[in-house]
């Protein structure tokens, strides 16, 4: 499988924002890895997740507030270099990898900025955000320190040309 790697910021950006979830992965207490997949808001670089204020991952996080999170387009188009050759399949697709230290947000209008940012990655529409909304939601925010970007599948021909 032909991988390429993706440097330009504006290239990672862009794959980002095109992904509809992500996922985040933590350590458990015992060194193996805790991955659960979460809706997200990406603005000026930062990422931007919310759960509930009690939970494993919460408890997981107060230990080692490191995480991964990954990203991954969609695109279930099926790609080979030669149609014989089993191990020359793939799929065309991009995929992100961020590193980097969870910080939580305990401002109440912090919280409700980014709670804003993030509705707009699903969503143009305004909302109201009531007081006893923010102070319930955990925000978490990622600044990454490092990124992988790769892409899979280019200049493979479509599975449809067989």
């Amino acid at each position: 499988m032909r991988t390429s790697f993706i440097t330009e910021q504006q290239e990672i950006d862009k794959i980002i924002e095109s992904c509809s979830h992500c996922f985040v992965g933590m350590t458990e207490k015992d060194g193996s890895p805790y991955v659960i997949p979460m809706n997200f808001g990406y603005a000026d670089g930062i990422i931007i997740l919310h759960s509930g204020p009690h939970g494993k991952h919460l408890n997981l996080l107060d230990a080692d507030n490191r995480v991964c999170v990954t990203f991954c387009t969609e695109n279930n188009k099926i790609l080979y270099q030669h149609a014989e050759v089993a191990c020359s399949y793939s799929m065309e697709s991009k995929s992100v990898l961020c590193k980097g230290k969870i910080e939580f947000v305990d401002d109440l209008q912090e919280k409700e900025r980014l709670i804003k940012l993030f509705m707009k990655h699903y969503t143009d529409r305004e909302f109201k955000i009531s007081t006893p909304a923010i102070r319930n939601v955990k925000l978490w925010i990622l600044r990454p320190e490092s990124y992988t970007a790769k892409a899979f599948g280019q200049n493979f021909r479509n599975l449809s040309g067989l």
